[in-house]
């Protein structure tokens, strides 16, 4: 998945006020785009979620002139990630604003992660610069991830929505199943898991079984902590879940929201995912048709 790239880049999100040097990333991101330098690799007809090209960040030493704010992000093993916050920067030769959410296709994973946290963090910055309680500008704390107003003192931390992914299955004996779906209004609508946002006041177990009935009209049971996921593309943290049908499989379709949705048996399973690695719905996909049943009961 997107944050699992091994120890040489280990994630540490912990603040700093440290200064950028030559050698730091410098990020800077505009109209939903971040700016990248591409190498093409691969050919058109890659598989989907292997588009087959490589990106490189910008470095502070790429920049031809220096951008005015910078603000520490992060670090990936030894490789620091600073946020440039101007509205505009002097591009680098050879940097162009990509489609973040273009890159999750993209290698090295660490940067396409670097990208895509630091895009959640550049949206938060930005959208806070006024104090939502009283509207006096807003300033940055010096010590700690916070945005504080220093009028009526209201601090801001960054936004994280929860979120769940839901594998719906059926396995009676050798016939193991799963519901897939695909959204509805989507230029390019792969098959996906059952998903939602958590609401107000509701525990995650509760937005599996809401989400599942509002989209395809299963009732569930057994439901089992797969894992966890940042999502930054929208603000997420996904909670991964297995589940099994509770009752009737005929599944009622919320049209508004999607396309279609189906049970699939292991080997009806589309292959769109098996290069996905990035996601977890990808992931849980593949697992299933790896394994069935096996995939969520610790023997594989």
């Amino acid at each position: 998945m997107i944050q699992e790239f091994g120890c040489e880049h280990a994630y540490d999100n912990h603040f700093e006020p440290h200064e950028p040097s030559p050698d730091d990333f410098v990020l800077h991101f505009r109209d939903r785009g971040c700016l990248t330098r591409v190498t093409h690799v691969g050919g058109s007809d890659a598989d989907a979620g292997d588009s087959g090209e490589l990106i490189d960040l910008p470095r502070l030493a790429d920049y031809p002139r220096c951008p005015a704010r910078m603000i520490y992000l992060f670090s990936l093993g030894s490789e620091r990630f600073f946020l440039a916050l101007d509205d505009s920067v002097t591009t680098p030769t050879g940097f162009t604003y990509e489609s973040v959410n273009w890159l999750r296709h993209a290698e090295p994973q660490h940067l396409l992660f670097a990208a895509a946290t630091g895009s959640q963090l550049d949206r938060w910055y930005r959208e806070n610069r006024f104090c939502g309680r009283c509207g006096h500008p807003t300033e940055i704390a010096p010590r700690s991830r916070e945005i504080v107003c220093p009028e009526c003192a209201k601090i801001v931390y960054p936004k994280i929505c929860p979120g769940v992914i839901c594998a719906v299955t059926s396995c009676d004996g050798d016939d193991e199943k799963i519901v897939l779906t695909r959204y509805a209004g989507r230029t390019t609508a792969l098959w996906a898991l059952v998903a939602g946002f958590t609401e107000i006041g509701e525990p995650l177990e509760d937005t599996v079984r809401r989400e599942v009935m509002e989209e395809v009209g299963l009732r569930v049971k057994n439901l089992r902590f797969y894992k966890s996921q940042p999502w930054s593309f929208t603000d997420t943290l996904m909670v991964g879940f297995w589940c099994e049908v509770d009752g009737p499989k005929k599944l009622r379709v919320d049209r508004s929201e999607l396309k279609e949705a189906r049970w699939f048996s292991r080997d009806e399973i589309p292959l769109e995912r098996t290069g996905d690695r990035a996601s977890m719905t990808g992931e849980m996909i593949e697992r299933f048709r790896l394994y069935g049943r096996a995939a969520w009961e610790g023997e594989r």
